[in-house]
């Protein structure tokens, strides 16, 4: 037997003795970021509302804050991850900021301005630094767990994508029932109470996790230039996505806001439907009620898209990354015009217009959404050098954070300077110009991917 041979044996010898199912951390790494991302979501889908009904901001003030905390959100887990690398260690950085994540969503129900600041500021602190630590233990664990065994590391990434999505849609279908029946601050001690038992699983799971070694690799002149091209190659794709959140951030604020004063939301259910599903029976929601929508067509539509692009283009040779994130871009521009023509017919009109078309922009929205941003995520991964892989993807990560920088000044304009069939119009615009220039810039990429 050759050597060869003897090194492919020992290693089936190796892989046999490594079980090829989930090891027992899985269980506390989908449960409490389950929870987390439940009560996150929860309460940012009360929030846009909360701050002009009960804090009374106007809606120019409101969306401003908001867009700053989202943007605070995003640019954090740069300093989560420093802090985590050089000092604290994945997992008791989790835990540390976790705790004054918990008291964020306790302060916000203080219906006082200066509580809501200091809540926000708590909150960004907590999701942001704890944002890109609790997927890396968990691929690190897998390594160290269940070690060769890439599938079932990318199946627990599946399922914790999933249960971001789940926690996300049952929060952001229950809290606005809450809030209309208890209040605010009832509806507030949902997502704060969640976050208690998301921190409460995620501790229980400690002796599960992997062993933290921290290393803090010191950059070489060579790697530093390797940054440097990649950053420059990207620098184009990277800038023209956060177009892309610019006008994806607006689904939960300047939507709500739209909705607020220019929609109906009656809808009578359908007689065939039994007595106990409502049948027959008139159904009322609020403005902000609608954004479960979104969670809910994500995880309809990746096994639907998967499935889809798996048939027809198996090779990826149609449909290549670059096309599938310039659909993403057509789409986003496409719900933004979905609401340009909602909101022609509510001025034109003395009635106001149907929430149908709040959901018909939610979907196509987030069929955008879906192939931007998965692809996109993939495409930025495979981009870049083995040693900056996490770095890029932190990147990316970046353009959210641009994205809603600009409109912590652009959402200003909406209902002072802009009607709103201006705005969704403008926005539109902006997005197609956007989609247009990455076609000029996407095919440049793709031809210096193609000769590197």
């Amino acid at each position: 037997m050759n050597d060869t041979a003897k090194l492919t044996t020992a290693a089936s010898h190796d892989m046999g003795s490594i079980p090829n199912t989930h090891p027992p951390a899985f269980w506390f790494f989908f449960w409490g970021e389950f929870a987390e991302r439940a009560s996150y979501y929860g309460m940012r889908t009360l929030l846009p509302l909360y701050l002009t009904s009960v804090l009374r901001f106007d809606d120019a003030d409101a969306s401003s804050i908001y867009y700053a905390f989202k943007m605070s959100a995003y640019f954090l887990p740069l300093i989560g991850g420093i802090i985590a690398d050089r000092w604290l260690g994945k997992y008791w950085t989790i835990v540390g900021f976790s705790i004054p994540y918990v008291m964020g969503h306790f302060i916000l129900g203080i219906e006082e301005r200066w509580a809501c600041f200091v809540a926000l500021v708590l909150l960004a602190c907590g999701t942001g630094v704890i944002k890109p630590n609790i997927s890396a233990l968990l691929g690190q664990t897998y390594d160290e767990k269940r070690p060769g065994r890439e599938a079932l590391r990318t199946s627990a990434f599946m399922w914790f994508y999933f249960s971001v999505n789940i926690g996300a849609l049952i929060s952001m279908f229950a809290l606005p029932f809450i809030r209309d029946h208890s209040g605010y601050a009832v509806a507030f001690q949902f997502p704060a109470w969640l976050m208690v038992v998301a921190l409460a699983i995620f501790a229980g799971g400690k002796p599960f996790y992997s062993r933290e070694e921290r290393v803090v690799h010191t950059i070489t002149p060579e790697e530093r230039q390797q940054q440097r091209e990649t950053l420059i190659r990207l620098a184009g794709i990277f800038l023209l996505i956060a177009f892309f959140w610019f006008a994806y951030e607006h689904n939960d604020s300047i939507w709500v806001y739209f909705a607020r004063d220019s929609m109906y939301h009656g809808f009578r259910m359908p007689d065939w439907l039994p007595a106990w599903l409502g049948g027959g029976k008139q159904w009322t929601q609020q403005a902000d009620s609608y954004q479960y929508i979104n969670s809910l067509f994500v995880l309809l539509s990746i096994p639907a898209f998967n499935i889809l692009f798996r048939l027809i283009d198996p090779e990826k040779r149609v449909f290549t990354s670059v096309r599938r994130v310039l659909i993403g871009f057509a789409l986003t521009a496409a719900a933004s015009g979905v609401m340009a023509v909602a909101a022609w017919l509510s001025q034109d009109s003395s009635q106001q217009v149907s929430a149908y078309w709040l959901i018909a922009a939610y979907i196509v929205l987030t069929l955008g959404e879906v192939l931007l941003y998965g692809t996109m995520l993939d495409l930025s991964y495979a981009a870049a050098p083995k040693r900056m892989k996490g770095f890029v993807t932190g990147c990316f990560l970046l353009t959210n954070t641009l994205g809603n920088l600009i409109n912590v000044f652009y959402g200003r304009l909406y209902q002072t300077r802009l009607t709103p069939m201006q705005f969704f119009l403008l926005t539109m615009l902006i997005v197609l110009g956007a989609t247009v220039a990455f076609y000029f810039v996407g095919r440049r990429f793709e031809r210096s991917q193609n000769s590197a």
